[in-house]
């Protein structure tokens, strides 16, 4: 059977722990619509993502079609492409380089 207590608040604490009360609720239902405006933002960035995949295919395929039209040159020089070096890549060579640094540093403290 579950023991039921009761505790005596002032007139003052009663009105704070009120106040506390609805401004929590206020901030959880403030808090339910930035999710849901989040929810309906990132729905919208997706299907804007996935046109434009589309459209990159489309506009890719195109381009294709067209550089089948010309006439392929076998005496003349191929000019290779340079390729770019993605950030990824840097990224994993600074995060490489750190790691070797504070290795280095723990080996010079043992």
């Amino acid at each position: 059977m579950t023991e039921t207590r009761h505790v005596k608040l002032g007139f003052e604490e009663a009105l704070n722990a009120k106040k506390q009360l609805l401004s929590t609720e206020l901030s959880i239902l403030h808090t339910i619509k930035r999710i849901k405006s989040y929810k309906l933002l990132r729905k919208r960035e997706l299907t804007a993502k996935n046109k434009l995949r589309t459209s990159t295919k489309i506009l890719n395929s195109k381009i294709n079609l067209i550089l089948s039209t010309f006439p392929n040159e076998e005496g003349a020089p191929r000019v290779p492409k340079k390729r770019k070096k993605r950030k990824d890549e840097e990224e994993k060579q600074d995060i490489k380089q750190e790691l070797e640094e504070i290795q280095n540093k723990l080996a010079k403290l043992n």
